[in-house]
């Protein structure tokens, strides 16, 4: 026997299969706060911060993915896809608060923003802002404790390996990158008053194992591979926005909630209240 066919024969007998099938997933994301503008034309070559207190409500907290499949069906190594029962729980901290700050040259306006609750996140900003109207985009990076339970399927290596049926659950104790987004915002204001559409996608859960039979540390000897891609979340959000005073604005509205391929949908209120200065 050859020496290339003595190493496939001693990986068929000893390897190990690193994938799991996912059976059932529940995993806990957070609710995204889109960006909605200044709300009115700012001075060119002049700057703007807002402190703002915000607070979302529930309505559904839960988003069930209809659609998704393994990769591939480790149980007999061949590939079979099998679906999973998956469900993203909406789990956000009523209360965040956040700091943005803006920078507007003769037309483009370009600014940064950070806000914390339940999660951390930052913001990157930039657009247009006018007489009456502003559009632009901007992208997040989140931060935050990711928490999920599941039931898997796994190999347990080799010719004659297993597919033993688990039960995990899975609660990470530090904080890692947890969200990436994409929004667009669409704004007009006609004196104190605007009317805003802003919708993202967002995809959560940065993470391509997971650990089985083991709670903690994901760089232990439990983590497997999924054979699946967290899906995506497509935020929607309208509201409006008055200015009190110079300084003070509040805004209220609604966002809708659904996975990229629409097959459920859930729906949340938001208000806001913020000093700019």
């Amino acid at each position: 026997m050859s020496k290339s066919c003595a190493m496939v024969v001693a990986c068929i007998f000893f390897c190990a299969c690193s994938d799991m099938s996912m059976l059932k997933g529940r995993f806990d994301v957070p609710v995204q706060h889109n960006f909605i503008g200044v709300g009115k034309e700012l001075p060119q070559k002049s700057s703007v911060s807002n402190v703002a207190v915000s607070a979302v409500y529930v309505q559904e907290d839960s988003l069930r993915i209809r659609d998704l499949y393994n990769e591939k069906d480790v149980k007999d190594g061949y590939s079979n896809p099998t679906k999973i029962d998956f469900v993203y729980k909406l789990n956000n901290f009523p209360i965040m608060v956040s700091y943005t700050y803006i920078y507007k040259g003769e037309l483009c306006v370009a600014g940064v923003s950070a806000s914390i609750g339940r999660y951390l996140f930052g913001r990157f900003i930039f657009g247009v802002n006018d007489k009456n109207y502003e559009v632009g985009m901007y992208g997040d990076l989140g931060y935050g404790f990711d928490q999920g339970s599941y039931d898997y399927r796994y190999d347990s290596g080799g010719l004659f390996g297993g597919g033993p049926y688990g039960d995990s659950t899975y609660s990470d104790k530090y904080i890692g990158h947890y969200v990436t987004s994409f929004g667009l915002y669409a704004s007009y204001y006609y004196g104190p008053l605007g009317v805003t559409y802003s919708p993202s996608v967002y995809a959560p859960w940065q993470r391509r194992d997971l650990p089985v039979n083991a709670k903690g540390n994901v760089e232990s000897e439990g983590a497997y591979d999924i054979n699946f891609k967290f899906p995506q979340i497509v935020s929607q959000y309208v509201g409006l926005s008055f200015w009190i005073t110079d300084h003070w604005k509040i805004s209220g509205g609604v966002t809708f909630l659904t996975p990229v391929d629409f097959n459920d949908f859930a729906m949340t209120g938001n208000t806001s209240v913020g000093f700019w200065f």
